[in-house]
C-alpha cells in the first residue's frame, strides 16, 4: 500500500506497486463517479461495490495505460444484492467508452444489471466478464469487435435469483468467429442445450445450473483441446436442496454413450449433481489424461460398487464421490469396488454421504494397495464403529477425515470396534442430518465474486487447521460421539502428527496415559469438548507437543467447587503455542502456570477479572513462569482495569500483548517500563479515555500500538514525542476532534508505516491545518484517507475528507490581516450608514439640529432672497394637471399685464444632474409660497409628502407659513388638517370652481394669497395667541 507521493491524497482508493503493475483499488468506497486523480500510470483499476450510474467515454481518457477494470457491483439484481443498497437504476455505459485503451485485456462489468454487451470494446481485449447482468440475449453481432477474446463469462444472467422471465436465447453461430477462445461461462442461464459451433480452441466449458436434459453425441464434438468440463447441476437431486429445485422429468441426465469421445484432453470432468444412477465405460474411453471427477450428489450407491468405469481412466488424482446416499437406506459398511485398485495415480478420495454404519479393513482393501494415497474424506457418514488401526495399512496417506459422524469410544474385546449408540435410529433421521456440510448443495455462490476474481475454483472446508495438516500425517475425528478415550483406541497410529478431537463430548479426567500410542503428535486439537483438568499428568505421554488447543471447555470451569489444575503444561517440554480461549476460567488450584517452551498463549474469552480481582494478590503472577512466552492475548476477559503488580509479574520475553474487547477504562502507562522487549500492544475495544503523558517514557521497544474503538478526546500534548521507534499507530474509531503538532512531532511521524485515523469526528477549523498540511506532504500510508477521515464540523466541511480543507483560508499573515480588517471595517461601516441613512435620516438631522439650538442658541440660516414668488408642486405625471398648470396657472400669472408673478417649476427651473432632493429642498427655500396643486393621486405620493414637510419645516424653522392648498378634486373632505387651516387662514384653501364664471374670481384669491403673508390672513383669535 502506497502512501501517496505520486496521486493526490483525495483519491479514495488504496494504490499499491508491484514489478511493473501499478493497481488502484477504489473497493466499496460509495462512489458515484470514478474519481479524479488516478495515476496515469495505473495498469489495475478496481471500482466495485460502489454505484456509479454513467460511464462515459471520457471518463478513462487520460488512463491509456489500463490493463484491467473491473467494474463489478455497481448495481446488483435486486435478489442477489444487499437489501440495505437495493439498486433501481442499472448503469449506462456509452458506446466507445473503452474504445481508446488501447492496452486494456481484462474487463470485469458482473452485476451492472445491463441490457446488452457494451459496444465499442477493444480489439486488445482478451477477458470479459458479464455475470449476474440481464443480457438475455446472445447474438453473434455482439462479439464482432472481440475477434481475439480468450476468456468470455456469461453466466448468472437468467435464474431463480436473477430471473429474466423470458427464454434465454444464443444465437447458433453466436461463437462462431471466436477464434482464440479458451474459457466460456454460461452457467446458470436456464439454457436447454449446449449452444453450437463453439470454437475448437475453448479449454474450459462451464454450462453447469441449467436446465439440460439431454447431451448428444456430437454436441462436444468439436471440442479437441477442451481441458476441463462442468455440467454439473443439470438435472439436480433435490432431495435436502436449499434452492428451488425442480427435478428431471427422466430423473437423470441423459449422455450418450460417445459424447465425450473427442474429448482427449479432458483432464477435469465435473457431473455433481445430475442424478445420475450409473456411470458408463464407454464415456472415458477416449479420455486418457483426467485427473478429476466429479461425481457427488447423484444416486450412485450401486456403481460405487461395481465402478467399471475406473479400469479407463488410470491416471485419475482426484475422484469425488459423495453424496450419493440412496434415501432411507443406512448401509450396514461401505462397498467399494475392486476396481479402485486400478487407480494408481489417485491422491484424494472423497467419499462424503455414503451414510454407512461400520468401517471395517476389509472395506477398505481396494484402497490399500494405492501408493498416491494421501487424502480420504469419509466426512458425514454417519459411522459408529470404526477400526482405525486400518489407516496403519496405507502406505502414503496424509489426512483421514472422519468428522461428522456418529463413532464412539471402545469398550474392550466384547465390542472390538466401538461402542454402537442407538441402534433403532431410522434413515429418514440421518438422511436429514446430511446438509451439515453445505459446499455439495450450495447453488449461488456469487457472494463471493463481488470481491475475488477466482470465479471457478472449487473450495472444500475442512474442519482441520492448516496448521496442523503441515505437520505430517492427520486424523480428523471431530464431531463425532467420543466421551472416552481408551489408549488402545490409538495402537498402531504411533505415525500420527496431528489430531483433532475437537466438537465431541469428552468429560474425561485425563491422568497422562490416553494417548500413550500417539508419541510422535505434535498438534493436538482437544477444543469444543468437556475436558477436566484434575491432574497435573495431564497430556504428559504427549513429549513432542508443540501444539495443543483446549479451547470452548467451559463445562466443568463454570461448575462450582470442581478442582482445575493448571500446572500441566510444565510436563510439555516441546509445547510453543496454547490456546485456552473461551473456558470462563475464573479458578485454579495453582497460582500460575509453568512452562519454558510456550511461546504463545490465547487466553481469550476467560476471567481474569476474578482471578485479578482487587485485594486478592494471589493470582498476580499468574504467567510470571512462562519464561519463553513471546505473545499473550488475554482480550475477552472483561478486565475493568488491571491490578497493581500484573505488569511486573508477565514475562520477561514477552513481545505482543492483546488486551482488546474488555471493559477497561484506565491503564497504567507507566507500567510498560517493566516490559523491556515489548513490540506490539493492541488496547482496542475498551473504554479508554487518555493515552499516555509521553509514550516514549514508557516503553522504548514499541513499535505498534493500536487505540481503535475508545473513548480517546484528545491526545496529550507530548504524546509521541522521543517515540522514534513506533512504526504502527490505530487511533480510528475514537473521538478525537483536534490533533496537536506538538502531540504528533513530524520527526516521529514521518518515520510510521501506516497511521490509522478514520472514524474521528475532526474539528476542521484553523487548529487543524498544520495536521492537514502533514498529511498532504506525508509519505505515511493513511487507509481511507479521502472517504473516512472527515470532518464533523463547522457545517461547511461536514462529512468532507480533511484533505479538502483549504490551507489558505486560516492563514495569519499580518499585512493579510490588516488589509482584511481595513476591508471589512470599510464594508461594513458603507452598509451601515447607507441603512441607517435609509431608515433614520430625518431623526439624525432633526436630531443634531435640535442639539445644536440648545447649546448655541437660535440662530435663522442664512439664505439669500428669495427668487420666486411661488413653486408649484403637482403631479408632472398626470397629463390632465400637467395641462391645468402650463395653460391655465402659469398663462394666469406670469403672462398677465396686470400683475406678473415669477413662478419655480420642477420640469422648467430645477437644475439637471442635481439630486432631487436637492433641487426640491433649494426651490422651497428660495420662493415666497409653495402652491400644491392636489389630487387624489398626488397626495398619496411620496413626493407631495416630501416637498409638503419642506415646506412645513418653514413654519417651525422660520415661523414664516408659504403652504397654499389648490384643490382640483374633492380630496381630504375629513382632514382635521385642512379643516384647521380653513378655520384659521382661508384665503391659503383654494378650490378650483366647477362653474366656468367663478374661475375669474378663482384667480384673483390666489393672485391675493401669493402676495400677502398668510400670517396676515390668520383670524384674531390666533394672531393674539401667538
Amino acid at each position: 500500500l502506497l502512501s501517496g507521493a505520486w496521486f493526490p491524497k483525495t483519491l479514495p482508493c488504496d494504490v499499491t506497486s508491484s514489478e511493473g503493475t501499478v493497481t488502484v483499488d477504489c473497493t466499496d468506497r460509495r462512489l458515484t463517479e470514478v474519481p479524479r486523480g488516478i495515476p496515469a500510470n495505473a495498469t489495475n483499476l478496481t471500482l466495485s461495490i460502489n454505484h456509479i450510474p454513467h460511464i462515459y467515454p471520457t471518463t478513462f481518457a487520460h488512463l491509456e495505460n489500463l490493463v484491467e477494470i473491473d467494474l463489478r457491483c455497481n448495481c446488483v439484481p435486486v435478489r442477489l444484492g444487499p437489501k440495505d443498497r437495493v439498486c433501481t437504476r442499472r448503469p449506462k455505459i456509452e458506446n466507445g467508452t473503452f474504445g481508446a485503451l488501447t492496452r486494456l485485456k481484462s474487463l470485469y462489468l458482473d452485476a451492472n444489471q445491463l441490457l446488452e454487451i457494451p459496444g465499442g470494446l477493444p480489439p486488445t481485449l482478451r477477458l470479459l466478464s458479464l455475470e449476474a447482468n440481464s443480457i438475455f440475449s446472445i447474438q453473434k453481432a455482439n462479439f464482432s469487435e472481440l475477434a481475439n477474446i480468450e476468456v468470455l463469462y456469461l453466466g448468472q444472467n437468467c435464474y431463480y435469483r436473477n430471473p429474466c422471465n423470458v427464454s434465454y436465447e444464443i444465437e447458433k453461430t453466436a461463437f462462431l468467429e471466436l477464434k482464440k477462445l479458451t474459457i466460456l461461462s454460461l452457467k446458470a442461464n436456464n439454457l436447454t442445450h449446449i449452444p453450437p459451433n463453439l470454437s475448437s480452441t475453448l479449454k474450459e466449458l462451464y454450462i453447469y445450473n441449467n436446465m439440460i436434459q439431454v447431451i448428444q453425441e456430437h454436441d462436444l464434438s468439436a471440442l479437441h483441446n477442451l481441458e476441463i468440463l462442468d455440467l454439473s447441476g443439470n438435472c439436480p437431486r433435490c432431495y435436502n436442496a436449499p434452492y428451488p429445485c425442480i427435478p428431471c422429468p427422466k430423473r437423470t441426465i441423459e449422455i450418450h454413450s460417445k459424447a465425450f469421445y473427442s474429448l482427449e484432453n479432458l483432464r477435469i470432468l465435473r457431473l455433481h449433481s445430475n442424478s445420475l444412477e450409473s456411470v458408463p465405460s464407454s464415456w472415458f474411453k477416449n479420455i486418457k489424461n483426467l485427473q478429476v471427477l466429479d461425481l457427488s450428489q447423484n444416486f450412485l450407491i450401486k456403481e460405487i460398487g461395481e465402478a467399471q468405469f475406473l479400469k479407463f481412466i488410470p491416471s485419475l488424482v482426484e475422484l469425488d464421490l459423495s453424496f450419493n446416499f440412496e434415501l432411507k437406506m443406512y448401509s450396514p459398511f461401505l462397498n467399494l469396488s475392486k476396481t479402485f485398485s486400478s487407480l494408481s495415480n489417485l491422491e484424494t478420495l472423497r467419499l462424503r454421504g455414503y451414510v454407512f454404519k461400520e468401517l471395517r479393513e476389509a472395506n477398505l482393501a481396494p484402497l490399500l494397495s494405492l501408493r498416491n494415497l494421501t487424502v480420504l474424506d469419509l466426512e458425514t457418514n454417519f459411522i459408529k464403529i470404526a477400526d482405525l488401526k486400518v489407516f496403519k495399512e496405507f502406505p502414503a496417506l496424509k489426512l483421514i477425515d472422519l468428522s461428522v459422524n456418529k463413532i464412539s469410544p471402545s469398550s474392550g474385546e466384547s465390542n472390538f470396534y466401538g461402542f454402537c449408540s442407538n441402534p433403532s435410529i431410522s434413515a429418514e433421521q440421518y438422511n436429514r442430518q446430511v446438509l451439515q456440510e453445505m459446499q455439495y448443495f450450495r447453488y449461488d455462490v456469487y457472494e463471493r465474486n463481488c470481491r475475488s476474481k477466482d470465479k471457478e475454483a472449487a473450495s472444500y472446508q475442512s474442519s482441520v487447521k492448516e496448521e496442523c495438516l503441515k505437520y505430517g500425517e492427520t486424523l480428523d475425528l471431530s464431531r463425532n460421539n467420543i466421551f472416552f478415550i481408551n489408549p488402545s483406541d490409538f495402537q498402531g497410529l504411533s505415525s500420527l502428527r496431528c489430531l483433532n478431537l475437537s466438537g465431541n463430548a469428552i468429560s474425561q479426567t485425563l491422568n497422562g496415559s490416553e494417548f500413550y500410542h500417539l508419541s510422535a503428535l505434535k498438534y493436538l486439537d482437544f477444543s469444543n469438548n468437556r475436558i477436566d483438568l484434575l491432574y497435573s499428568t495431564a497430556f504428559k505421554e504427549l513429549e513432542l507437543l508443540e501444539i495443543l488447543d483446549l479451547s470452548n471447555n467451559k463445562y466443568y470451569f463454570l461448575a462450582e467447587g470442581v478442582t482445575h489444575t493448571l500446572s500441566f503444561m510444565k510436563n510439555l517440554a516441546h509445547l510453543k503455542k496454547l490456546m485456552m480461549n473461551e473456558n470462563e476460567i475464573s479458578t485454579s488450584i495453582n497460582t500460575g502456570i509453568e512452562s519454558q517452551s510456550l511461546q504463545i498463549l490465547e487466553f481469550r474469552g476467560n476471567r481474569l477479572d476474578v482471578l485479578w480481582m482487587d485485594g486478592n494478590a494471589r493470582y498476580l503472577s499468574f504467567f510470571r513462569n512462562l519464561t519463553s512466552l513471546e505473545q499473550l492475548d488475554i482480550s475477552f476477559n472483561s478486565l475493568t482495569f488491571l491490578p497493581h503488580g500484573v505488569f511486573q509479574a508477565l514475562p520477561p520475553e514477552l513481545k505482543i500483548l492483546n488486551l482488546t474487547n474488555n471493559r477497561m477504562k484506565s491503564f497504567n502507562w507507566g507500567n510498560l517500563q517493566y516490559l523491556e522487549k515489548l513490540v506490539t500492544l493492541d488496547l482496542s475495544n475498551n473504554l479508554l479515555g487518555t493515552v499516555p503523558q509521553e509514550l516514549s517514557n514508557c516503553s522504548s521497544t514499541l513499535q505498534e500500538l493500536m487505540l481503535r474503538n475508545n473513548r480517546i478526546q484528545r491526545l496529550t500534548k507530548h504524546f509521541l514525542r522521543g517515540a522514534f521507534q513506533l512504526k504502527y499507530l490505530d487511533l480510528s474509531a475514537n473521538q478525537i476532534q483536534t490533533i496537536k503538532k506538538s502531540s504528533f512531532p513530524e520527526n516521529v511521524i514521518n518515520n510510521l508505516r501506516m497511521l490509522l485515523l478514520h472514524g474521528n469526528p475532526f474539528k476542521c477549523n484553523c487548529d487543524a491545518v498544520w495536521f492537514v498540511w502533514w498529511i498532504n506532504q506525508t509519505q505515511v500510508t493513511i487507509p481511507l484517507l479521502a472517504t473516512d477521515v472527515t470532518c464533523a464540523g463547522p457545517g461547511a466541511h461536514k462529512g468532507r475528507s480533511v484533505v479538502f480543507l483549504d490551507l489558505y483560508t486560516c492563514e495569519l499573515d499580518t499585512s493579510y490581516l490588516i488589509l482584511y480588517a481595513l476591508s471589512a471595517s470599510t464594508v461594513l461601516g458603507f452598509m451601515v450608514f447607507t441603512m441607517m441613512s435609509h431608515l433614520y435620516f430625518w431623526d439624525v438631522w432633526y436630531s443634531y439640529h435640535y442639539c445644536a439650538a440648545k447649546l448655541k442658541g437660535y440662530r435663522r440660516l442664512s439664505f439669500p432672497d428669495a427668487c420666486y414668488d411661488a413653486f408649484i408642486a403637482y403631479d408632472n405625471r398626470d397629463p390632465a394637471v400637467n395641462e391645468w398648470v402650463l395653460k391655465e396657472l402659469v398663462e394666469r400669472l406670469e403672462d398677465e399685464k396686470a400683475r406678473q408673478f415669477n413662478l419655480c417649476l420642477e420640469e422648467r427651473d430645477w437644475l439637471p444632474g442635481q439630486p432631487v432632493f436637492d433641487n426640491l429642498s433649494q426651490s422651497i427655500q428660495l420662493s415666497k409660497k409653495t402652491i400644491f396643486v392636489l389630487t387624489n393621486r398626488y397626495i398619496k405620493s411620496g413626493r407631495f409628502k416630501t416637498a409638503f414637510y419642506m415646506a412645513h419645516q418653514r413654519l417651525l424653522d422660520e415661523k414664516m407659513d408659504v403652504i397654499i392648498l389648490i384643490f382640483l378634486e374633492k380630496v381630504l373632505q375629513k382632514s382635521r388638517y385642512v379643516r384647521l387651516r380653513k378655520r384659521l387662514c382661508r384665503s391659503s384653501v383654494l378650490e378650483w370652481p366647477t362653474n366656468p364664471r367663478s374661475q375669474p374670481y378663482f384667480w384673483q384669491c390666489l393672485k391675493n394669497a401669493i402676495a400677502t403673508s398668510n400670517t396676515l390672513a390668520y383670524n384674531k383669535l390666533l394672531q393674539e395667541t401667538v
